[in-house]
């Protein structure tokens, strides 16, 4: 099939179509203006994690909006909303230090070198400088003039398993796919906006951070990559094992033994 320049509201419908996602696509991009549509900002206190913030876009669509002064302190620092590091995280992140938090720890990190490394890797967003907002928009609602920094999945292993296969339809690229270690906020922002430029393809998969993903179903992985390899993904998905019965299943083989029946008439 010989396609070109698809449009987001195409790339959507596509992958909706042949995969049978339970979640809609999202583009990624920083604006001065609040999109048309639904739009969901965080709370100040609850419902203030950006991971469960996003994921409310890709369940329900609309926009998720990150902006200054709302959400968590860590989603603030690494958004490039906040420009200090919160006072103590160091701690916070290793065992804890009693003037800090009143003692409270994630306990994710052996000591504070390891601690400062993560955080100082892969740094807080600097796209954000010019611009109010990061929005996570339902891909089809995406005007195509728009830039988009890159496309996020939330899928289930089995469905993740088919988009990691059709990144390989067109090129070798077995080691592609990141499972970069971070917060959920790295998982969804920071280092999908790490990821290469064309025509080098690369992915992030998440989210690792297990008290981010109590705010997403048990099931549930995300997958980042460039629009430009979603639109060839997408290109390529009609003449791709998406679109053809696997053989030597029940239902492969039940279809190959009727039409070989026909062919002998």
């Amino acid at each position: 099939m010989d396609e070109t320049n698809l449009s987001n509201t195409k790339i959507a419908h596509r992958f909706m179509e042949y995969m049978n996602l339970n979640y809609y696509p999202l583009g990624m991009y920083f604006s001065n203006k609040m999109p048309d549509g639904k739009t969901k900002t965080q709370g100040k206190i609850f419902r203030r994690c950006i991971v469960g913030h996003v994921f409310k876009a890709s369940k329900k669509g609309g926009s998720s909006i990150i902006q200054e002064g709302i959400g968590c302190p860590g989603g603030q620092f690494w958004s490039g909303f906040r420009k200090k590091v919160p006072t103590g995280w160091a701690h916070f992140l290793t065992h804890g230090k009693e003037d800090v938090l009143g003692g409270r720890a994630e306990h994710f990190k052996k000591n504070i070198p390891v601690a400062v490394k993560t955080i100082k890797d892969p740094g807080t967003v600097e796209g954000i400088k010019n611009f109010r907002y990061i929005v996570y928009q339902n891909l089809e609602e995406i005007p195509d003039n728009q830039n988009i920094e890159f496309i996020l999945f939330f899928v289930t292993p089995n469905k993740m398993a088919k988009l990691i296969t059709l990144m390989n339809y067109e090129r070798h690229i077995p080691y592609a796919v990141k499972a970069a270690a971070g917060s959920g906020c790295m998982s969804l922002l920071n280092y999908p906006l790490k990821m290469k430029k064309k025509p080098e393809a690369d992915a992030i998969m998440g989210i690792w951070d297990t008290f981010a993903r109590k705010t997403i179903p048990h099931n549930i992985l995300s997958l980042s990559l460039r629009r430009w390899l979603v639109e060839e993904m997408a290109i390529n998905i009609p003449e791709s094992f998406l679109a053809h019965i696997a053989p030597f299943t029940p239902k492969g083989e039940t279809i190959r033994f009727f039409q070989k029946k026909i062919l002998r008439r």
